[in-house]
């Protein structure tokens, strides 16, 4: 797509930026000075590209913009503006505009804004591809890591077991952040999130797919998360609801959601079990860690939970400790369905920011995590440095 005098409608109130472009340009472009004008030019079919001039690269005016894309979604929809802000941005994704570049405008910035286009429209078509036979795409498999007691180990194994599912070709993982005070996937994945859950609440009666992608924040690995809010007094923010809204989009699009929580049996968790496909319940070997896990199990029973979706992880399993399997396995009325022993490797990989299944992928708490995976979707491909389990620099 290029650009030239046939295919580009310049739009802006002001006369003057209208000039401009025609300068750049170098040709005598079609203009419109309102919305409803450039409805009408639009309806010849000619056009390919609309540029839209800083008067309407604003909050409260893009939105008027979504006409044009209601009236060709083929459209490639470019703003200018003075500013450009993160809530611009998100307003004007929802509004269907492709790309906002800041002023001074340049035939660079357009060029660039028109080859960005052209590979999300690539990746979109690839995505979208329909698969052999021509099977509608199934839901993604909702996987919930809960534990009774904090520092048993659940946002290690959460985030363990995420980068284990990415291995897998061709299957898209996310991972959700749901321990909405505390939340520590992103540190212990070493990401620093643009946008939380409570970017996502926010947008909770616009949210779409689309704009859900934006939010998310990209591990090297291929592994998309949606981040826990950055400070504790923002978690009233976020409402059941609109987190139970966020999980169903995810699984959409991913293959596998992977949900990390806080140790606290609530209507958030809940909620969450209810929708889960597989239920991991971490149990430390220690006598509070089985005694809490044992009250949530009983207090799931009681509510009548189909416990048969939760799998226990017993994690530490080779720490010095009193008890052994068959206590832990009589004491909550449940066999273990996975171990993971007790390697200071983890902790060292937890102050690297590189979780031990790519720091130290043949060591026996990796192959620990393993387990864990297999009991979703059985042995584990061998790492591949173009997933990305690549030492950071």
């Amino acid at each position: 797509m290029s650009i030239s005098e046939n295919n580009l409608l310049v739009v802006d109130e002001d006369a003057s930026f209208i000039d401009e472009a025609k300068q750049l340009f170098e040709g005598r472009l079609p203009t419109a000075r309102s919305i409803s004008e450039a409805l009408t030019a639009i309806e010849g079919g000619a056009l390919r590209m609309v540029l839209l001039g800083p008067s309407f690269a604003n909050e409260s005016a893009i939105d008027t913009v979504r006409v044009l894309r209601n009236e060709d979604p083929s459209l490639l929809l470019i703003a200018v503006a003075d500013q450009v802000t993160s809530a611009l941005l998100r307003s004007a994704m929802r509004a269907g505009v492709s790309e906002v570049i800041e002023a001074p405008l340049t035939e660079e910035k357009v060029e660039d804004a028109i080859t960005q286009f052209a590979n999300d429209v690539l990746k979109r078509r690839t995505a979208a591809a329909p698969p052999a036979l021509h099977e509608p795409r199934e839901e993604g498999q909702l996987i919930v890591v809960m534990s009774a007691k904090g520092g048993s180990g659940k946002t290690v194994v959460a985030t363990n077991l995420a980068l284990l599912l990415t291995r897998f070709p061709g299957k898209k993982v996310a991972m959700v952040d749901a321990d909405l005070q505390f939340g520590d996937v992103c540190l212990v994945l070493q990401l620093e999130p643009r946008f939380t859950l409570v970017n996502a609440a926010h947008e909770m009666h616009h949210l779409d797919a689309q704009l859900l992608e934006s939010l998310l924040t990209e591990h090297p690995s291929g592994l998309k998360v949606m981040a826990a809010p950055l400070e504790p007094a923002f978690a009233d923010d976020i409402s059941t609801e609109s987190l139970m809204n966020v999980v169903a989009l995810l699984k959409e699009n991913h293959d596998y959601v992977v949900v990390d929580t806080a140790s606290m049996l609530d209507e958030l968790l809940l909620s969450l079990l209810e929708r889960a496909d597989v239920i991991l319940q971490v149990v430390d070997m220690d006598l509070p860690s089985v005694k809490n896990a044992k009250l949530a199990l009983e207090t799931l029973r009681l509510l009548k939970f189909p416990t048969s979706k939760v799998k226990l992880v017993l994690n530490r399993s080779n720490a010095k400790a009193r008890l052994d399997d068959k206590e832990i396995e009589g004491a909550l009325k449940m066999s273990i369905a996975a171990a993971i022993p007790s390697d200071g490797a983890v902790a060292a990989s937890m102050n690297e920011g590189r979780p031990v299944v790519e720091s130290a992928p043949k060591s026996r708490v990796a192959k620990g995590f393993e387990s864990v995976a297999e009991l979703i979707v059985g042995p584990v491909p061998e790492p591949s440095s173009a997933k990305g389990f690549l030492r950071r620099k």
